[in-house]
C-alpha cells in the first residue's frame, strides 16, 4: 500500500502533521493576532470595573471590623465604670491582652485584624486600630483608625464612639452611612 502525506494509514490515523493543521482550502485555522488583541482588550475592560468594586466591597466589610470593635470597647469601659466608678484611659485595665497593647498618639491601642482578632501592632494584618481617645471619671471618647489597604477608604475613614452614643466619621460619607 502506497501512503502519501495527505492520505491516513489502516488505522485511520493521519500520517501528515501538515493536513491536520491547514484545511482542504490551504487556510491556516487558529486565532488572529487582531481576535486575541480584542479579547485582551475585553478582559482588561472588565478588570477595571472589577477590580475596584471588590475593593470597596472588601472596605465596606471590613467597617463592620471597626464598628464592632468600638462596641465591644464601649462595652468593657461600661463594665469597667460599674465596677471602680470611673472609665480607664488603659487597655490593659478593659481585659485586653497586655501584649498586644501599645501606645499610638498618646492614646492606649489595639490593632484588630478582619476576624476582630487583635493583633501586633506592626502586623501585616491589621485593618484597625482602635483607640482611647480620651477617659475620665464621667466620660470617654474611643476611635477606630484605618490602617494598610484600609486606610483608603475615603467615605469613612476614622470611625469614633463617646459614652453618650455619639457616632462620627471623618470621611465624606455621613456617619448614618458609615455606621
Amino acid at each position: 500500500m502506497n501512503i502519501t502525506s495527505d492520505q491516513s494509514d489502516s488505522e485511520g490515523t493521519s500520517l501528515s502533521t501538515q493536513s491536520r493543521h491547514r484545511p482542504a482550502d490551504g487556510r491556516h485555522q487558529g486565532y488572529t493576532l487582531i481576535e486575541l488583541l480584542i479579547v485582551v482588550a475585553v478582559i482588561g475592560v472588565l478588570a477595571s470595573i472589577a477590580i475596584p468594586a471588590y475593593q470597596q466591597s472588601v472596605m465596606r466589610g471590613n467597617r463592620s471590623v471597626a464598628q464592632a470593635g468600638l462596641m465591644d470597647l464601649a462595652n468593657r469601659q461600661e463594665q469597667f465604670y460599674l465596677n471602680n466608678k470611673t472609665y480607664t484611659a488603659d487597655m490593659a485595665n478593659l481585659g485586653y491582652p497586655a501584649g498586644l497593647v501599645f501606645t499610638s498618639s498618646g492614646s492606649s491601642a489595639l490593632a484588630l485584624n478582619n476576624n476582630q482578632t487583635p493583633v501586633g501592632s506592626t502586623s501585616g494584618e491589621r485593618v484597625y486600630f482602635l483607640l482611647i481617645n480620651s477617659a475620665s471619671a464621667t466620660a470617654y471618647s474611643l476611635s477606630a483608625v484605618p490602617q494598610l489597604t484600609q486606610a483608603n477608604d475615603a467615605e469613612c475613614g476614622t470611625l469614633a464612639l463617646t459614652n453618650l452614643g455619639a457616632r462620627t466619621e471623618s470621611g465624606s460619607a455621613t456617619a448614618t452611612d458609615c455606621w
